[in-house]
């Protein structure tokens, strides 16, 4: 119920309660207006029951408890958002650091960094490079893609080598502000048809495109709000895609922001970047993969 329908209905209630006493001060006989313990108690409860029923006939609802929260960086209802229990990952204790090396983690310049000699995934399985995008990600092999090994491969062929037990796939960020939300989703449903086919043993998980800081050089300083609302519906589209497929869903970006919407400048790689890590984005980031894994692990 929105707050809006409960100060409704408390209005509503504290009229009816108003009303129903002035009617029994009127019709009721003065004799009986100061009835005995036992009437006392029966005209409470009759009352009450009384009120009850014109309430429910006037706001026909059952207040619920739902199991999730619809988190800040999207808009849907909370009845709505139930439909992705089992999708979104939820928020629980904190798993073992073991769980990473389960992981095959696909990206862009930003997974590419988390896997760089001396960061938190350097030792981890990371497929992942520079300026990669969903429409370039599967055929890319212009460099070395894979932490492990300086052989020449696309990252498909290394997904249908490796087979990973699980894939983190966090792609969008270059694409995001030249594709339309939708076009860009075809493109996504594509190169997830490749992974698939590549590992199909593998558990996938799609993970929300990050939000952009003001600081970015890519656009303007005014365009930034409104691409990271674009980022929004897409990260929406994106866990609604998720659903579709039978894959998890990771929603890291709800903890990147600033009160703005836009990246939170602790998280935000320097002053005149707005796209890439810190160590603190970095490490909040392996944080929040630990806080929410798969369920079963």
């Amino acid at each position: 119920m929105t707050v809006f329908e409960r100060m409704m209905y408390a209005t509503v209630s504290i009229t009816i309660a108003c009303a129903v006493g002035i009617a029994n001060y009127i019709y009721v006989p003065t004799e009986s207006r100061l009835p005995s313990n036992t009437k006392t108690q029966k005209f409470i409860s009759d009352t009450d029951h009384y009120n009850e029923r014109v309430l429910r006939t006037l706001f026909p609802y059952e207040d619920k408890e739902y199991p999730l929260s619809v988190p800040l960086n999207m808009s849907y209802t909370t009845a709505d958002f139930q439909k992705f229990q089992g999708t979104y990952l939820e928020k629980r204790e904190a798993v073992s650091s073991d769980y990473l090396n389960r992981i095959a983690f696909c990206g862009d310049s930003i997974t590419y960094h988390l896997g760089l000699p001396g960061r938190a995934l350097a030792d981890k399985t990371v497929i992942a490079y520079g300026g990669l995008a969903v429409t370039t990600y599967a055929n890319y092999t212009a460099n070395p893609v894979y932490n492990q090994s300086d052989d020449i491969k696309t990252p498909i062929q290394w997904l249908s080598q490796l087979k990973p037990e699980i894939i983190y796939l966090n792609l969008g960020t270059n694409g995001i502000a030249i594709y339309p939300n939708d076009d860009h989703l075809r493109y996504y449903e594509k190169l997830l048809d490749k992974i698939a086919e590549a590992s199909p043993t593998s558990i996938i998980v799609l993970v929300a495109a990050p939000p952009w800081g003001t600081q970015s050089q890519s656009i303007t300083k005014t365009e930034i709000p409104v691409l990271n609302i674009k980022i929004d519906h897409y990260n929406m589209m994106l866990l609604e895609l998720a659903k579709k497929r039978g894959y998890y869903f990771l929603n890291a970006a709800e903890v990147m922001k600033d009160a703005a919407g836009n990246l939170d400048r602790t998280y935000a790689a320097s002053d005149i970047d707005g796209i890439h890590w810190s160590v603190a984005g970095r490490d909040l980031y392996i944080k929040y993969i630990l806080e929410h894994p798969i369920p079963g692990y």
